[in-house]
């Protein structure tokens, strides 16, 4: 479902990135605020974590060219974005890393069972657009690329 080692990884140069919250400047003009990346300590590198690469193209993709100056949540777009802009905003972990990387453990399945219960209503009402939804939003917390999986 996803990495064995949630909060850090390497950097290209040797050193260890680890994972917070970014804003992002598009366009001199979008503020795109909650996105999740790995930044690097040693080199100062940064990039967004694999699973919301596509969801980060597709939102600049449709802001266009020149867009209208604003600023924008992605943990509004991305279900895994919000699930650590939460689990981030609970505050300091007294155990730390590993502690942090449980409570986000825990946040993703609980959000996962969620998402599983709305999807199951959609059904019972028999709504495709909901259901499309749902599935959606679920796909972006269960499906990683291959790269990714350990």
């Amino acid at each position: 479902m996803y990495k064995d080692y949630l909060l850090k990884t390497s950097c290209s140069c040797g050193g260890i990135m680890t994972i917070h919250m970014h804003t992002l400047i598009y366009s001199a003009k979008i503020k795109i605020k909650h996105v999740p990346v790995y930044t690097c300590g040693e080199c100062g590198r940064y990039e967004p974590l694999s699973c919301i690469k596509g969801d980060l193209g597709k939102l600049i993709h449709e802001l266009g060219e020149t867009p209208p100056k604003r600023h924008i949540s992605f943990a509004d777009r991305n279900e895994w974005a919000s699930v650590l802009k939460e689990t981030f905003a609970k505050g300091l972990f007294a155990g730390g890393m590993s502690e942090l990387e449980e409570q986000i453990r825990s946040a993703i399945q609980g959000r996962i069972d969620l998402l599983l219960d709305v999807y199951r209503l959609a059904v019972d009402l028999n709504d495709p657009k909901w259901m499309d939804e749902t599935g959606i939003r679920l796909s972006q917390l269960t499906v990683q690329p291959a790269e990714s999986a350990k």
